[in-house]
């Protein structure tokens, strides 16, 4: 299992804590995301300048969250700017930032998948509502495809607050305030990547912040309602879940925010846009081959589920790696759980770094430490 750190006291000195108990896993990440800016011709002292845009920003949304980042530095012995490039590393990539485009690109990336190997196609999740669940718990799960290298710089934080901000537990990067995670409320978020075609124009909520600041809400309607109040740097989705049975697919992207509800009962997301305005803006799928056959794959197992499920059945989900229910010529795109393709650099090999099922009601999270078909889920409670 991951780390768990258990965070106490003040915003700043939780981040403290943090940084010095986890000082070898920041370093990590900052290692991991120095070599993903360098690749796309992006230097750390220039990561950082552009993280020092949004610092404005983020000390704007309150809740201790700046506090907490230059905790966080103190104690890990790096500076405000350089976690601040942690917690900004999707506004700061490059949305091709894995292959860059070419004349070629498209159809060599076809006949590399009709070969088992694929490109960056991330996280495949979904929630599931209390009145499909067998014990009337509502569900968010999901698999957090990403660079295999940053498995051993995943966190658990349990983080303690007074009122009137409630406690949480989340599963991150080191360094990133927050990713996927449950709070004392019930509310539970998972995270796609989206992309859009006017990602990184303009400053605004950076991504992981926005997750962290989900985690300060106390249902799904206020998450939704804080979402559209803001204005977003780049695009993702946040699925989510509460305690009272609400779930939805929250996309947000420079355009606004949009929630996608549950059909059923239930709503699955990959990594392109559903609602049909933002999807007007949907950056082109080449790099993303993978999105929609894994919705193919997802809505195949939902299809089959019975009335009342059990977490078996979002367990079997995650570990899918057939591509069942897609067409056989798009099989191979559609597996839901990947491993590394080791015919690529190790900073490249995009896979299935965690699975987690979230139970809102019982505020905890069963957790899949690996690639989800290799390994048991464990509890971690908040």
């Amino acid at each position: 299992m991951f780390p768990v750190l258990d965070l106490t006291g003040s915003a700043f000195i939780r981040g403290k804590i943090m940084g010095q108990l986890a000082r070898s896993q920041i370093t990590g990440s900052v290692r991991c995301y120095a070599s993903l800016f360098a690749a796309c011709g992006i230097g750390w002292v220039e990561a950082q300048r552009r993280a020092a845009e949004f610092h404005d920003i983020v000390a704007g949304c309150g809740g201790g969250i700046m506090e907490e980042i230059e905790g966080i530095a103190l104690g890990s012995g790096f500076s405000v700017n350089e976690i601040l490039a942690l917690n900004c590393r999707t506004e700061i990539l490059p949305p091709s930032f894995l292959g860059m485009e070419t004349v070629n690109s498209d159809d060599a990336r076809r006949k590399n998948a009709a070969l088992g190997l694929f490109d960056i196609g991330e996280c495949t999740s979904l929630a599931v509502t209390g009145k499909r669940c067998a014990d009337g718990h509502t569900r968010v799960a999901q698999n957090w495809d990403w660079i295999g290298y940053q498995r051993q710089n995943v966190l658990a934080l349990r983080v303690r607050r007074d009122d009137p901000w409630p406690s949480y537990l989340t599963l991150t990067e080191a360094g990133i305030l927050a990713k996927i995670g449950v709070n004392e409320a019930g509310v539970g978020v998972g995270l796609n990547i989206l992309r859009a075609t006017n990602d990184r124009q303009h400053v605004g909520i950076p991504v992981h912040i926005f997750q962290r600041m989900a985690l300060d809400c106390a249902d799904v309607k206020t998450v939704v309602n804080l979402a559209q109040s803001l204005a977003f740097a780049a695009s993702s989705n946040a699925i989510l879940g509460d305690a009272t049975g609400h779930v939805c697919s929250l996309e947000y992207s420079p355009s606004g925010a949009a929630p996608v509800y549950a059909d059923h009962g239930v709503v699955a997301h990959t990594n392109h846009f559903c609602d049909a305005a933002l999807s007007k803006f949907q950056a082109p799928l080449t790099q993303m081959l993978t999105t929609e056959p894994r919705l193919e794959c997802a809505n195949h197992h939902i299809s089959g589920w019975p009335d009342y499920i059990e977490d078996a059945h979002l367990q079997a989900l995650l570990r899918d790696e057939s591509g069942i229910g897609v067409a056989p010529a798009d099989a191979k795109y559609g597996a839901i759980c990947r491993s590394p393709d080791p015919s690529l650099p190790v900073e490249l090999q995009v896979e299935s770094v965690f699975g987690v099922i979230i139970d809102c009601i019982a505020r905890d999270m069963w957790v899949a430490p690996d690639v989800p078909s290799t390994v048991e889920f464990e509890r971690i409670a908040l």
